[in-house]
């Protein structure tokens, strides 16, 4: 018995359930343990996972609640599978070599050995993901970018006003029904039925690459990176003087490839900030539709900006009404004493609806939540500050 990565996560959703605490990190230790063990029994799953993702003593009943529910199919208590029982040669062995560890203690102790490692790696995990990106050291940021790729958020949807044939639909489809039709002399038996179709919700991601946020647009971009790998309907872009898409260059599947295009293409790196002119340019690009229109915007900025308060004020409300929610990231807001005093910032957060930090990657952790197929409602920070 070796749980999938699918059944360990689903079987994280059991343990919240059930009032336990269990962090992205854990489960991802608790899969690789399984993995390092190899084939295990029921026993050894429930013992590992009760070692790797409990944390206190009053969290075993809970847990031992949802292993049953989740592995077993039943919330009887008795029905927890048995210890690991030690093999049938173990008697011989010991008696063949007197003064060697007995067998089972000796695959206890490596089965040991490999659980405490896990739980190293996923404390060392834990650090990182609450480290600002600002801290971060060139080894954070070789590791950052493989937790980035596990993120994986399954990104929403939205129903658009397209049709699609289905068995069961709320619509008629006249050309089916006539087509059915013909197979029975022409009597419309069989009715042909449409209903509207689902479509990823647009992302985009607008990253400020001045030379204040220059610790932070590097780690967005990775987020961005990720973000692409999990979904088609996704824009990037970075305001600097002036806007620049770089969803082209993110396409590429090696994250230093992609970044190191984006840092040839853009020239306004580290540069100042224009966010309103930027944000004008991107409500104004030449398409059929706008790509903000029924998008999930993320921006990411501090907010010290060169343009007229009155003109961001002016783009950011143009931006609200036509995005589905705009998301604001500040890794000054990681300071409790923070307040968002700065003029560009004062003038577009009445016109956001999520603020966060994005200072670190439990924070982007959140984003993703935000963003995905089944979000966590949030209280918007508009009726906040109107």
């Amino acid at each position: 018995m070796v749980p999938t990565r699918q059944s360990c996560v689903e079987f994280a959703g059991v343990l919240r359930r059930h009032g336990v605490q269990v962090s992205t990190d854990q489960v991802v230790a608790f899969h690789e343990a399984l993995h390092l063990l190899g084939e295990l029994t029921a026993g050894d799953v429930f013992a590992a996972g009760r070692c790797l993702l409990t944390m206190d003593v009053a969290d075993h009943r809970p847990y031992a609640l949802a292993f049953t529910e989740y592995f077993l199919g039943t919330p009887d208590l008795d029905a927890l599978p048995p210890a690991p029982s030690p093999p049938a040669a173990v008697a011989t062995s010991e008696a063949e070599q007197p003064g060697q560890p007995p067998l089972d203690l000796a695959v206890t102790e490596q089965r040991l050995d490999l659980l405490a490692a896990a739980r190293v790696v996923a404390s060392e995990r834990e650090v990182l993901r609450t480290k600002a990106f600002s801290a971060m050291t060139a080894q954070d940021r070789r590791q950052l970018v493989r937790l980035m790729r596990d993120m994986q958020p399954r990104l929403e949807r939205r129903l658009t006003r397209r049709r699609a044939s289905a068995a069961h639909g709320r619509y008629l489809d006249p050309r089916r029904t006539m087509r059915k039709a013909l197979a029975t002399e022409g009597e419309p038996i069989r009715l042909g039925r449409r209903r509207r179709r689902f479509q990823q919700r647009p992302v985009v991601l607008v990253v400020d690459v001045s030379g204040s946020m220059a610790p932070y647009a590097h780690a967005i971009l990775l987020f961005g990176h990720a973000l692409m790998q999990t979904g088609s309907n996704i824009s990037v872009f970075t305001a600097g003087t002036r806007l620049h898409e770089v969803t082209g260059h993110l396409r590429r599947r090696s994250v230093d490839g992609a970044l190191d295009r984006v840092g040839k293409a853009v020239a306004d790196w580290d540069g100042g900030t224009r966010l309103a002119t930027s944000f004008g340019s991107l409500l104004d690009r030449d398409r059929p539709t706008s790509v903000a229109r029924g998008a999930s915007v993320i921006i990411c900025s501090d907010g010290l900006d060169r343009d007229d308060p009155r003109e961001l004020a002016d783009v950011m409300s143009r931006l609200a009404r036509r995005a589905h929610r705009v998301v604001w990231l500040n890794p000054l807001k990681a300071d409790p004493r923070y307040e968002p005093l700065a003029r560009g910032m004062a003038a577009a957060l009445p016109h956001v609806d999520h603020f966060h930090s994005g200072h670190n990657l439990a924070s982007l952790e959140e984003i993703a939540g935000l963003i995905s197929d089944q979000p966590r409602r949030r209280a918007s920070t508009r009726s906040q500050h109107a």
